[in-house]
């Protein structure tokens, strides 16, 4: 009779659990991501371990994000966890040294969102951190296999997953997301944006700012403006192949104007 009352007792906590799983605030719309599925992400953090933003691995040194994501951080002030699908259990921890943003950061609104994290330290390539491959042509116009992938949360007044999530989205012409953001005037869509949807209740929110969009293995995008949170309108994202010579420069050491605009930020 006790070992039945104990299985019971059991049971009951199991679909206890299964109700607490259920809920659990996820980016919205997403899925659990397994290990090994991302290896180029990243969590952009504070030295105490808070996630801030997403943001992709593009070499040994290098990490790319959304310039809103670093702007008027010190360098030292940060830090970027690798190597998991857990933010708050890192593969590995890495320091950035300086962090560039693009010279006409915002200008106009919304534009040139992107930053560069120069770290302290190469870090160490395994099966669960890799560099992501950066892209040699256009996205093709329309396609439905983009997957995008954060740490973000379910809604406004969401709390952050513990779990990386993942979702596929839909490639969208400009013509048609400007029909999609005619509500927001302070908003100019330009050649530097990819235009990403899926559907309601699917998409970015808190948390997910500078997480990467990626086809087929290739990173496409960084992601740059967001409604909170899947309100029925696309996300928006910086392309990278837009920015790859500002990337090249940057990287290299041969940036026109980071710092005579003040633009880079070292701790």
């Amino acid at each position: 009779m006790a070992f039945a009352r104990l299985l019971l007792h059991l049971f009951l906590i199991s679909l206890l659990l299964g109700e607490l799983l259920a809920v659990e605030h996820f980016i919205v719309g997403g899925q659990n991501a397994a290990e090994g599925d991302a290896p180029y992400q990243v969590s952009l953090q504070t030295l105490l371990g808070s996630h801030l933003c997403g943001g992709a691995i593009i070499s040994d040194r290098w990490v790319l994000t959304a310039g809103h994501c670093v702007k008027g951080y010190p360098a030292s002030r940060l830090q970027v966890a690798t190597g998991t699908v857990r933010y708050a259990q890192p593969g590995a921890l890495y320091y950035p040294e300086a962090i560039y943003l693009h010279c006409n950061y915002d200008s106009p609104k919304y534009h040139n969102d992107i930053g560069l994290l120069q770290l302290n330290e190469s870090i160490s390539f395994d099966a669960l951190t890799q560099a992501v491959l950066l892209p040699t042509s256009s996205l093709p116009q329309g396609t439905s296999e983009l997957v995008f992938t954060g740490w973000g949360s379910q809604s406004a007044a969401g709390s952050l997953p513990s779990q990386l999530q993942r979702v596929q989205q839909q490639h969208l012409s400009s013509q048609v997301c400007k029909s999609l953001l005619s509500a927001y005037e302070d908003l100019e869509l330009g050649p530097c944006h990819i235009c990403a949807y899926r559907q309601a209740n699917i998409g970015a929110c808190h948390g997910d700012s500078g997480g990467p969009l990626v086809y087929q293995g290739t990173l496409m995008g960084i992601l740059n403006f967001f409604v909170p949170c899947a309100q029925g309108v696309p996300d928006l994202f910086m392309d990278i192949m837009y920015y790859r010579d500002w990337m090249r420069q940057t990287m290299s050491g041969n940036g026109k104007c980071a710092q005579v605009n003040q633009q880079t930020i070292i701790g």
